[in-house]
């Protein structure tokens, strides 16, 4: 007969609940809580498996899977995971992640092939049968959130005991599994909101270079091209992934200066005079200007490449004449790129230079306005710029 799973002191339990709390609300990163959900779910019951679900409006969408007894790379459980056993759920009866979420209600089930017909829920037991693996017990907890909201449901599959042995999930480990899955919820919704911030303001930012580029008569996709140059050109240089990705929203505001460059000067079809090319170079301190002082990481990256994006590797740029790593290693990278699109690109003063007198060009300018780094970057990343090149032409698709 099997033993009962080894049962924690209350105060231990309640002890590790507040524990796990502080680590769910510390994640940031929607995908990296979810994953962390169900980790501490199943290492505070013990289980040998689970599933994370969330809901959305009448459906539950599958998001997590762990299982430390099947390998979740291998073929035939990544085959069907592909396939319909995770496909989205009903909230309703047909399920029994659907039932918890439609009821709120814990379902513990202690032999997955023992349910009574008279059972008010279905169970789909193919993962076991295309895997291999045999479920036993199962406790599906909702993830309510204060307001009485189902968020996603928490399944846990064979709770273990002190021996490694299958056993049924005890009464008290479900109650205390429901207070963990409140906070839970908390985090996830949290998660949600600092998520649609952040796209509203990444939204904002990418119409605010777009605004700029539109008064230069810049063709909207530049910003398509040279923002995914730098992002390529970025990663390449072995950077942080974030770092990349905020480089990419970032770097459309390079020219948001030329929101406050007169008309005249902005808009002439010839070439500037000396005292007008001074005006002109401003953008890039009001451009500083304009993102200065802010909370936001993004801008204050974006600070920095409005800034230094017309500085030159030999100290002759603009506006601060800096030379070589005084210059911020982002507006190196986001002067690279801009500059190799602006050649590759047609334009209303100048056909398009093909590829191979693009690299010319920027070659012969390595050590004088490049850094030798991001063009030995922007080479070896070449047929990726290129696909984007390819992607984002002239004339097609909206800005950003």
């Amino acid at each position: 007969m099997n033993k009962p799973m080894a049962s924690m002191d209350l105060e231990d339990q309640l002890r590790q609940l507040v524990n796990i709390g502080i680590a769910l609300s510390d994640e940031q990163n929607l995908a990296d809580l979810l994953d962390c959900i169900l980790y501490e779910s199943r290492r505070f019951t013990n289980a040998t498996a689970g599933t994370l679900y969330l809901s959305d409006g009448e459906m539950l969408h599958f998001e997590v899977v762990q299982n430390d007894a099947l390998d979740t790379a291998d073929s035939t459980v990544r085959n069907h995971l592909d396939a319909s056993g995770f496909a989205p759920l009903p909230i309703n009866d047909n399920s029994i992640a659907g039932y918890v979420a439609g009821r709120g209600t814990v379902l513990n089930i202690r032999n997955a092939y023992n349910i009574s017909e008279d059972a008010p829920y279905n169970l789909n037991l193919s993962y076991d049968q295309e895997t291999g693996f045999r479920t036993q017990s199962l406790l599906l907890v909702p993830m309510r959130h204060l307001d009485g909201r189902v968020l996603g449901v928490i399944q846990l599959i064979n709770a273990r005991n002190q021996d490694g042995e299958t056993v049924a999930f005890a009464e008290d480990i479900a109650e205390l599994l429901l207070a963990l899955a409140s906070q839970a919820a908390v985090a996830v919704r949290n998660a949600h909101l600092r998520r649609d911030l952040e796209q509203a303001q990444l939204e904002t930012i990418m119409r605010l270079g777009v605004a700029a580029e539109y008064r230069d008569k810049e063709t909207g996709n530049h910003l398509n091209r040279m923002s995914r140059y730098s992002r390529e050109i970025a990663k390449e240089m072995g950077l942080d992934e974030q770092v990349c990705e905020h480089i990419f929203y970032a770097s459309p505001l390079h020219d948001v200066g030329k929101l406050g460059t007169p008309d005249a000067i902005l808009l002439k079809p010839g070439k500037l005079t000396a005292d007008e090319y001074e005006i002109m170079k401003q953008h890039t301190t009001i451009g500083a200007r304009i993102l200065s002082g802010s909370s936001s990481p993004l801008l204050r990256l974006a600070e920095r490449i409005a800034i230094s994006h017309h500085e030159k590797w030999n100290g002759s740029g603009y506006p601060a004449g800096l030379k070589g790593e005084e210059i911020p290693l982002v507006g190196r990278i986001v002067a690279a790129a801009d500059v190799f699109d602006a050649l590759a690109s047609k334009r209303v003063y100048k056909a398009a230079f093909s590829i191979e007198k693009v690299l010319e060009i920027m070659h012969n300018d390595t050590g004088s306005h490049f850094d030798p780094q991001v063009i030995e970057a922007l080479d070896r990343c070449l047929p990726r710029l290129l696909d984007i090149k390819a992607r984002f032409t002239e004339d097609d698709g909206e800005p950003l």
